[in-house]
């Protein structure tokens, strides 16, 4: 039997924009992500709370329409401190408080809402000035202090509830503006959540944890709870993608997180009152304060998630060459080859290669021109070609290899040598200003050499990497000792590879459209 309480998780951040959001995706706005049995989607961007009201309200009936139960965090209080409902509604209530407030916010269609003349209307029923605070200079609030330190009285209640003493770095409802303020989040979410309870479209199906039946799962189609995604800010910073906005990666991993706790039978424990809550602090809490689930929980629904590791293609390629810029070696290198030796680096993991290479200053501008030029890519397996990007490459231009034709494996009877260098013979008529790759084979290199030593037309530039014990560091030696009148570059030793010639042809083509890395 599946221990799996809800097929639907829904991670809410929330907003207390005064004006709509930016059409382009951004912070400080509305987002939210829905991991459906496990899958979680692209986090949802809103620009108003209408808009997001109704969207998620459609959503809601949708999931419950098809037999799915929904767990929706927000993240933001869904109570204030013990007392404040009592001393503003006459009933120590969440609940009678969110009716108070939502009489009295007025949220427009355009995010216009009437916050700070709430906010004044709750310091007026304490003495000197506050609790609440943070507003701009320039709002005509008074009673609103603009600093925390401006606050006096007698009777102010709590700074915090239960949960946000506990919780690491959570803010105080009272702050209403600067940063990290939740306190008109608080005032223009509750109303929100408020609305949603009371859909008819999902009346008697929608539940709040604990303010309706405690610490317990109810059994309706949804639950809303409060959910404070910095309990697992050091895993979302972790797993945050390139270019993602933080907001839209906390609901993300949040969402994940809770899904897959669930998915392994471990979600039930949050919902549960943690051990050292007095029954006298429980009861505040189910009735007043509300609580965060998941809070005292945060390494559970941390090692929920998987390993965290960079999966956005575009940031582990900046990532890559960042690496390559900071720990490479560069500067022995003249300029036009240093994109062509990060390349290289990024081919084979090992930065060190930046202070052995051995080369001619001219290496790189000459395989340029080569290029530019139409001259072809000399290969001596199809490893190196299938590795030559293409899209870098002027469109006339061929990638040639000869090690699968024909007449290889007959020449390299006829010579006694391998099918490498044979290989290498057989290109010898398209030697004459082309750029040669050399990425597997020593004796496709000696064999070169010998070539021009017997007179056969030179290549424009010779990128000499085969790799081995028998014969390679011999081969890159006798070509760096005397190029014969070619541009080289060559890593000395054993050291090399098919993946490293094909770096390099793609570090001087891509040098052609300036975006050599």
């Amino acid at each position: 039997m599946s221990t799996r309480l809800f097929d639907t998780h829904i991670v809410v951040d929330w907003s207390a924009r005064a004006n709509p959001s930016p059409r382009r995706p951004s912070a400080d706005a509305i987002w939210w992500t829905v991991a459906r049995d496990g899958v979680v989607e692209q986090p949802v961007y809103l620009r108003t709370r209408a808009e997001a009201l109704a969207r998620l309200g459609d959503l809601l009936v949708a999931e419950r329409d098809a037999g799915r139960r929904v767990l929706v965090g927000f993240d933001f209080a869904f109570g204030y401190p013990a007392g404040v409902a009592a001393r503003l509604t006459g009933a120590p209530s969440a609940l009678a408080l969110w009716d108070w407030i939502a009489a009295r916010i007025d949220d427009q269609p355009d995010n216009a809402n009437r916050r700070y003349h709430v906010a004044e209307e709750i310091n007026a029923a304490y003495d000197g000035l506050g609790p609440a605070w943070g507003r701009p200079a320039s709002a005509p609030h008074e009673t609103v202090p603009e600093r925390k330190s401006d606050r006096h009285g007698s009777d102010h209640p709590p700074e915090r509830r239960l949960a946000d003493a506990r919780a690491k770095g959570a803010k105080t409802v009272w702050q209403l503006a600067y940063a990290g303020a939740v306190g008109s989040q608080v005032l223009l979410g509750l109303p929100a959540i408020k609305a949603l309870r009371e859909d008819a479209r999902l009346s008697g199906d929608i539940s709040v944890w604990p303010l309706d039946g405690g610490f317990s799962v109810r059994q309706t189609p949804i639950v809303l709870a409060e959910v404070y995604p910095s309990l697992l800010q050091d895993a979302v910073r972790a797993r945050v993608q390139h270019e993602e906005i933080l907001d839209a990666a906390q609901t993300r991993v949040n969402a994940e997180a809770f899904a897959r706790l669930d998915a392994s039978g471990g979600l039930g424990a949050l919902f549960e009152p943690p051990v050292d809550l007095s029954a006298e602090d429980r009861a505040i809490a189910c009735a007043e304060e509300a609580w965060i689930l998941g809070l005292g929980h945060e390494d559970a629904l941390a090692a929920a998630l998987p390993p965290a590791y960079i999966r956005d293609p575009k940031a582990i390629y900046a990532q890559s060459f960042a690496t390559v810029a900071a720990e490479a070696q560069l500067d022995r290198l003249p300029e036009s080859l240093r994109p062509v030796a990060t390349r290289v680096i990024h081919a084979c993991g090992m930065v060190d290669i930046a202070e052995t290479l051995r080369f001619s200053p001219d290496v790189a501008q000459a395989a340029q021109r080569a290029l530019a030029a139409g001259a072809p890519v000399l290969c001596d397996c199809q490893m190196v070609a299938s590795g030559v990007i293409r899209r870098a490459l002027p469109d006339v231009t061929e990638v040639i290899t000869a090690i699968d034709h024909a007449d290889t494996p007959a020449l390299a009877q006829t010579l006694s040598t391998t099918r490498s260098a044979a290989a290498m013979e057989l290109l010898r008529d398209r030697l004459d200003g082309a750029v040669v790759a050399i990425g597997n084979a020593p004796t496709a290199l000696f064999h070169l050499l010998e070539m021009l030593d017997a007179g056969a037309p030179k290549p424009a530039a010779i990128l000499a990497f085969p790799v081995g014990f028998v014969g390679a560091a011999e081969s890159k030696d006798a070509l760096a000792a005397n190029p014969r009148g070619v541009p080289f570059l060559t890593l000395p030793g054993r050291r090399g590879g098919s993946a490293m010639a094909s770096a390099a042809v793609n570090g001087i083509s891509l040098g052609l459209r300036g975006d050599g890395t």
